[in-house]
């Protein structure tokens, strides 16, 4: 990438230099913490660094990462949390940098994939189109903590700042937006990145989409690409991906708070699937099921009711025509990766004040030169 105002950034970062020197307010615990994670964070960026060949393959073929903004949030907020209470990172003004820190990290880690575009979706605040069909949707989850919803805005505009697209609409989910982006870009030829953790993303892989799953080591690339084979792989090369709508509608799932059929679980799930193919099929044929249980909730109206409640929540939209997510609201080339506008200003200014040392020094060298 061009690195456009180059000596502006310099000078606020020579500025910004002499700053940190005049500050002794950075408690001991805080220096530690940072020394901590910092080392873990340079040792990942050498390992993605070293894969970003294979996982961005083909200079000359277009390949978009979408994130799944708000998992990220959470992931480095509880993960945060898990260390304990003294463990975190604050700026001299006391304000809890922890979060940032950890997410503008994982923004240069997937830059250091090289991907040609790059965005961040996110959820928008409110009920969606699943709450009108079923009000009970996602109503087993927790108040989201305040500290937390004081902290996305913080997250969002970081994500702005640093030159990163953020993609949010009303009244639908940030997996729709994925789904409907990835299919765009996968039918015009692009190679799509879908980087989340959540299994609902399943359905979406094919011979052009990939997942990145965040890795479970400290150690090592951040991300670990999951691809079709490893979902067949993992579910005993029954399914196929697209499959994986009628599993989770069948099975239910508890983070969502999707009923499900009553009485199938994973092993009777896959064994309908194998058999007949998808849930209208195995509705069709439920007075042949083996399992008494099984048998006798897809039998019942109730039960067949639930499996397509279950269907239509659970499948990821790839398809939605609002006009912001698409052509001419919406152009692919909009989510290129290039330096900001501003040449780095409204980031160099962000990472100032939250004194994210590191991933500024990282950023730069990617965004900016």
């Amino acid at each position: 990438l061009r690195a456009p105002s180059a000596p502006r950034v310099q000078s606020l970062n020579h500025q910004r230099h002499h700053q940190r020197r005049a500050k002794a307010t950075t408690t001991t615990t805080n220096r530690r913490a940072m020394t901590a994670v910092a080392s873990s964070i340079d040792g990942r960026a050498d390992a993605a660094s070293t894969s970003a060949t294979s996982i961005a393959r083909d200079a000359d073929e277009p390949h978009l990462i979408l994130v799944d903004g708000l998992s990220f949030v959470f992931r480095a907020y509880y993960g945060w949390n898990a260390r304990g209470s003294g463990e975190g990172l604050t700026n001299a003004a006391g304000e809890d940098t922890s979060v940032l820190y950890s997410y503008a990290h994982t923004i240069c880690s997937l830059l250091e994939l090289k991907p040609t575009h790059l965005a961040v979706c996110m959820d928008a605040k409110g009920k969606t189109f699943r709450h009108e069909m079923f009000v009970e949707y996602k109503a087993n989850r927790p108040p989201t903590p305040e500290p937390l919803l004081e902290l996305i805005p913080k997250v969002e505009q970081l994500v702005r700042d640093m030159g990163v697209p953020l993609l949010r609409l009303s009244g639908v989910e940030a997996d729709d937006i994925i789904g409907t982006v990835s299919r765009r870009a996968s039918d015009a030829g692009f190679r799509v990145s879908i980087c989340s953790p959540d299994k609902d993303f399943y359905q979406l892989l094919g011979p052009k989409t990939k997942m990145l799953k965040p890795s479970k080591s400290s150690k090592g690339d951040p991300f670990d690409p999951f691809t079709v084979d490893d979902f067949r792989a993992m579910h005993n090369n029954v399914i196929e991906p697209e499959q994986f709508i009628d599993f989770l509608a069948l099975v239910g799932d508890s983070a969502d708070n999707i009923p499900g059929v009553e009485g199938v679980g994973p092993k009777t799930a896959l064994a309908l699937l194998e058999q007949y193919g998808d849930i209208e099929s195995a509705l069709a044929n439920a007075a042949n099921v083996k399992g008494k249980r099984a048998r006798e909730s897809l039998l019942s109206e109730k039960g067949a009711a639930s499996a397509a409640l279950s269907r239509r929540l659970v499948e990821i939209r790839q398809n939605l025509t609002v006009p912001s997510l698409n052509e001419p609201l919406l152009p692919l080339d909009s989510l290129r990766v290039r330096p900001p506008a501003d040449g780095g200003a409204a980031a160099t200014r962000a990472f100032e004040r939250y004194e994210l040392d590191t991933a500024f020094e990282r950023w730069r060298r990617l965004a900016l030169s």
